[in-house]
């Protein structure tokens, strides 16, 4: 091996180290919007189930469907629970509304959007 390819191979492997430094950074740094995101599908997932035996939900029957229902990604000891269920029923319908996932049905109920 010349000298010319010794520090090639340095370099390279300098580069693959600062990627996969920058790769884990960043996932680090974007964990918890993560588990946010994957906390909302999660709930949203076990309304939309509930929305398909009965008519209508209202805030007060889906605060009780998603109270302890955990997230994690599968690398991340890190977890996410609901605790408070009432305020974060209202962030869950929030984000179903505009996902047009439901739409209200008066009375403070909510239904599947047709």
């Amino acid at each position: 091996m010349s000298i010319p390819q010794i520090i090639l191979g340095i370099l390279l492997f300098a580069a693959a180290t600062m990627v996969l430094y920058l790769w884990g950074l960043r996932r680090s740094m974007t964990q918890q919007r993560d588990l946010e995101r994957i906390l909302l599908s999660k709930c949203a997932a076990r309304v939309l189930h509930r929305l398909k035996k009965q008519q209508t939900i209202t805030r007060k029957e889906l605060a009780r469907e998603i109270q302890g229902v955990r997230a994690g990604l599968f690398w991340s000891r890190n977890r996410l629970e609901v605790q408070d269920a009432a305020a974060f029923a209202d962030k869950l319908t929030r984000y179903m509304v505009e996902q047009q996932m439901l739409q209200e049905a008066g009375g403070g109920r909510y239904r599947l959007r047709s």
